[in-house]
């Protein structure tokens, strides 16, 4: 991929590294059906403040989620899976932006924060689809996942304090297992505090992401870099049909 190695950091490769800059620019550079998996988590358009020179900006969100999906479709591989978190609050306008087909993962909490709401919001929704083209072998994994979200001193490797909105690393990395092959190419469009690449390091997959933020960034790259190397990565048993 064709991008200048002072957007990588020092121990980051081109097949494994966090870039430094806009996804909307940066994943120019990504090769037609290239990847095996896309898997990411865009600001949601609700004005969060994420303490960093991004504007969470509400009137631009539909633009934003547009642009991921035509980049999601280009760059997957046929056969290839997408899944793109989502809002609960968007969703209603998010939803038609999406290919037909597509359908809702569920992205459990084992611990929900109460709102003046007569349900709660017990899960995210991640939209995901399947491109055209050979299917994955066999059933590869359910439509959801339980992930640890408690605020508790035994999250480990699911702790990520610099980052306003971190997401369950459970939750990634099954994910990842499933729908990715070994050795496969996982891209996140928003790295934000890493997850995505800890669990392609920790599954024995690739990664290759963004963040416009430069401090989170680097504080990204030295989580994954400070982690333990996985003592061993499973066999792959299913595959994807070539």
């Amino acid at each position: 991929m064709k991008l200048g190695p002072y957007l990588l950091g020092p121990n980051d490769t081109p097949e494994n590294g966090i870039y430094c800059g806009d996804a909307r620019e940066l994943a120019k550079a990504i090769p037609d059906e290239s990847v095996d998996l896309v898997l990411t988590d865009p600001p949601f358009g609700i004005g969060f403040d994420y303490g960093t020179s991004y504007q969470d900006s509400p009137s631009d969100y539909l633009d934003l989620v547009r642009r991921i999906v035509a980049e999601s479709n280009r760059i997957i591989k046929p056969g290839g899976l997408c899944f793109v978190f989502q809002a609960m609050l968007r969703l209603r306008e998010t939803w038609p932006l999406f290919p037909e087909g597509s359908r809702l993962f569920a992205a459990c909490k084992n611990f929900v924060q109460m709102r003046p709401t007569r349900v709660q919001f017990a899960f995210d929704p991640v939209v995901f689809w399947h491109k055209d083209g050979a299917y994955l072998k066999q059933p590869r994994g359910r439509d959801w996942h339980v992930g640890n979200t408690a605020n508790t001193n035994n999250r480990g490797l699911d702790e990520a304090g610099f980052h306003g909105c971190p997401r369950p690393l459970g939750t990634i990395l099954y994910i990842t297992e499933c729908f990715a092959p070994i050795g496969g190419i996982v891209v996140d469009f928003f790295m934000g505090s890493g997850t995505t690449a800890l669990a392609a390091y920790l599954a024995g997959r690739q990664w290759w992401g963004t963040e416009i933020d430069p401090a989170t960034c680097e504080l990204a790259r030295e989580r994954v870099r400070n982690t333990q190397p996985p003592l061993f990565v499973a066999q792959e048993t299913q595959g994807v049909l070539l």
